[in-house]
């Protein structure tokens, strides 16, 4: 049995104030559509298939001021185009009462993930069936709308709502490629390429003594393509490899292996006082300056 639940929310604020936009608060508010939340402006929502067996609520906007809604609202799930009402195939959710559309201006419906019409029990793609499908729903809604519904001189016309795009993305991204790993003080920086669907690294560790690889927390991916992986002992060998995630939480597979040692860095004074020098002392002594002055030729020479 299919199970859906529309929940009103008495609320007008959204057709007032749009908290992402102070300076203009109803700039990119939507006149009628569907969202993920009511103050959303992008109207897709890309799940995986970690979303199968799942639900997810999603928002009814109505910011019309120019017209009024003269009967129900009918809203519905389609794996087509909306149209201006359900088609023989489509999901259809319980009606909205006209009244309620104007006093509470929103609302919430709870859509089961696993009852959407692509996803159809005895289909040939059931939700989280193959790794390799992509599917895109649209949630669906329409009303007859007027300047005057009752005596006005404009028969109400259809006004069908901007639906919101449910993308089924079960395609993981590839696996990243390690290009480098580089020293650091009980650490390795780990620099690499990803495709271009990624939005997070998953960075596994072991010492090479080790069979088992460490998971640290998953990164959230910038413009950079390099991570720093901490905690880690100078002087042991360490393997590491990284996952990468996209944004319908699809986990790639294992990157090959890279290898890298960490190391105490200690810096150029580090390095003069462990050749010899001294912090203190003034220079009435050549000798003292000796470590100083062949680690600048030492350097001078490095850069070159």
């Amino acid at each position: 049995m299919r199970s859906l639940v529309l929940v009103l929310v008495a609320s007008t604020a959204v057709a007032q104030f749009n908290p992402a936009n102070p300076t203009n608060p109803t700039a990119n508010l939507v006149s009628f559509g569907i969202r993920e939340t009511p103050t959303a402006t992008s109207d897709q929502l890309v799940i995986g298939a970690s979303a199968c067996g799942t639900s997810r609520v999603v928002y009814w906007v109505w910011n019309q001021f120019l017209s009024q809604p003269c009967n129900e609202m009918r809203l519905w799930a389609t794996s087509g185009s909306c149209g201006d009402k359900p088609g023989e195939n489509d999901l259809e959710f319980p009606t909205v009462n006209q009244l309620l559309i104007t006093t509470t201006r929103q609302g919430t419906l709870t859509v089961v993930i696993d009852d959407l019409p692509g996803f159809a029990a005895g289909s040939t793609t059931p939700c989280g069936g193959a790794t390799t499908l992509t599917v895109e729903h649209r949630i669906c809604a329409a009303v007859p709308a007027s300047p005057q519904c009752f005596g006005g001189f404009q028969a109400p016309q259809t006004l069908t709502a901007s639906p919101l795009r449910i993308t089924y993305d079960a395609q993981p991204p590839n696996a990243p490629i390690v290009t480098e790993v580089l020293p650091q003080d009980k650490a390795l920086k780990v620099v690499f390429s990803v495709s271009s669907d990624t939005t997070q690294i998953v960075p596994f560790v072991r010492p090479q003594s080790s069979t088992d690889y460490t998971r640290r927390p998953n990164i959230s991916l910038g413009a950079g393509r390099e991570i720093v992986i901490d905690g880690l002992l100078n002087g042991t060998t360490y393997d590491v490899l990284l996952r990468a995630i996209d944004g319908a939480d699809n986990e790639s597979a294992d990157s090959e292996p890279g290898a890298g040692t960490p190391r105490r860095t200690v810096g150029f004074w580090g390095t003069y006082r462990d050749a010899g020098g001294t912090e203190t002392g003034g220079c009435s002594t050549g000798l003292g300056l000796a470590p100083l002055f062949a680690l600048g030729w030492f350097f001078r020479r490095r850069s070159r």
